[in-house]
């Protein structure tokens, strides 16, 4: 596995045995040095071995990903989900938020909990920006910045319209809250 080209190119994707997996490893993303979050979404999934002539199948196909970082640089990603063992190793342009990656095993509802698995990743593939900030540090936030609102990674696992752009308006409506969309009991919590 040649890392520097690691889930950038179809032929060395990111190994991953789940799209859950996947979705943990993508929502654990930020870009390398500065720890700004990412907004993805997936393209497509393909077979690139028909390109050598070999039959279409399930465990050769990749899951192709886009990746928009803090300053609308566009980074496609390739990942195949169909590994037994999970690589937990960043493609180079980006680190993990921290240690440890939270993989939703069993989605939420309102009549049971989440299921969740943790998966500790090697330390020198841990972000160390934020590693020590406190409260004070977040006036360090460029306003202009997409950090300012985008507090953590996020993305869709299907193909977006306008992308980022419909995605970003997505995620601003999902996550921003005013004080009217709270009742009176949540207040008073």
């Amino acid at each position: 596995m040649n890392l520097e080209t690691y889930g950038l190119l179809p032929e060395n994707p990111i190994k991953l045995n789940s799209t859950k997996a996947a979705l943990g490893y993508l929502n654990h993303l930020v870009t390398k040095h500065d720890g700004y979050h990412i907004l993805y979404h997936r393209l497509m999934s393909f077979d690139f071995n028909v390109f050598d002539g070999i039959e279409k199948t399930t465990e050769n196909t990749t899951d192709i990903y886009e990746i928009c970082t803090n300053d609308e640089t566009i980074i496609t990603i390739f990942i195949n989900i169909h590994f037994d063992e999970c690589v937990w190793i960043p493609p180079v342009p980006f680190e993990f938020e921290s240690e440890y990656i939270l993989i939703c095993d069993k989605e939420q509802t309102a009549e049971s909990e989440a299921q969740n698995s943790i998966v500790k990743v090697d330390k020198k593939y841990a972000s160390k920006f934020h590693e020590n900030w406190t409260p004070d540090d977040l006036d360090k936030i460029d306003p202009d910045s997409q950090e300012y609102i985008l507090y953590r990674s996020w993305g869709v696992n299907y193909k977006t319209t306008n992308f980022p752009y419909n995605l970003w308006e997505k995620y601003v409506k999902e996550n921003t809250y005013c004080i009217s969309d709270f009742n009176e009991v949540e207040l008073k919590e």
